[in-house]
């Protein structure tokens, strides 16, 4: 597992390390519902957002993916009722580039989009992310004031980069919903890692019979309606 999340840091920093117009080319979609917004340490962020409501999903994106990944399924999500807003993390599509340990402040873009979502007119907050992205989310959710309503690790690892979700797990205090799919090598050892160091009572764990990971996961009608209970019964 930890030689898989060396290797993944590895493509995380030359991810990072892209120029803007590289970044921009690469995860080129859309640019209806465009949002840009800064994290704590200045960083400029840009994301796509749809729908309007008092609930938002926050979408965290994955290794090698960015907010366009998740723009069908955001589309689909407003209409159904929710604010969506998809974002891309600090080196990722139209997001600004950062180098030295700014680069891995993977969190802080989390709770930078929350707060946006907020601005956005949300009164309550569910953040979701995929595998790296899960990470992140796990991660950054126990510092998030006021406290987010509920978060959703799609195939997260316990460890990636700097982020350590196993001991932010310990520190979660809201409903959380862990999903991957059971043929997702380490992952599923993780995911029941992260689940047993949940502090919250009101946690669940989905292993899927699939190969699916991360955004993947959803593409399964079942597995979606799964996902979808949870948001409504936390919106």
């Amino acid at each position: 597992m930890r030689a898989v999340l060396a290797a993944a840091a590895l493509v995380l920093a030359a991810a990072v390390l892209a120029t803007p117009r590289e970044a921009a080319a690469r995860y080129a979609c859309s640019k209806t519902g465009e949002v840009h917004f800064r994290a704590a340490d200045g960083t400029k962020l840009a994301g796509l957002r749809f729908g309007k409501s008092h609930t938002a999903v926050v979408f965290a994106h994955e290794l090698g993916g960015g907010a366009c990944q998740w723009m069908p399924y955001a589309r689909q999500l407003a209409a159904k009722g929710y604010l969506t807003l998809a974002f891309d993390f600090r080196g990722y599509g139209s997001s600004q580039t950062r180098t030295g340990s700014a680069k891995w402040r993977l969190p802080m873009d989390v709770n930078a989009a929350t707060r946006e979502a907020r601005r956005l007119g949300a009164k309550h907050v569910i953040l979701v992310g995929a595998s790296m992205g899960g990470t992140a989310v796990l991660t950054a959710a126990p510092n998030v004031q006021p406290p987010v309503n509920a978060v959703v690790s799609l195939s997260g690892p316990a460890e990636f980069g700097r982020m350590k979700a196993d001991a932010a797990a310990a520190k979660l205090t809201m409903p959380v919903l862990y999903m991957v799919g059971s043929l997702d090598q380490d992952f599923v050892a993780d995911a029941h890692t992260l689940y047993d160091a949940t502090a919250s009572q009101d946690k669940a764990l989905q292993v899927r019979e699939t190969a699916d990971h991360g955004v993947r996961l959803l593409g399964s009608a079942a597995t979606r309606a799964i996902f979808e209970q949870f948001l409504a019964a936390h919106r």
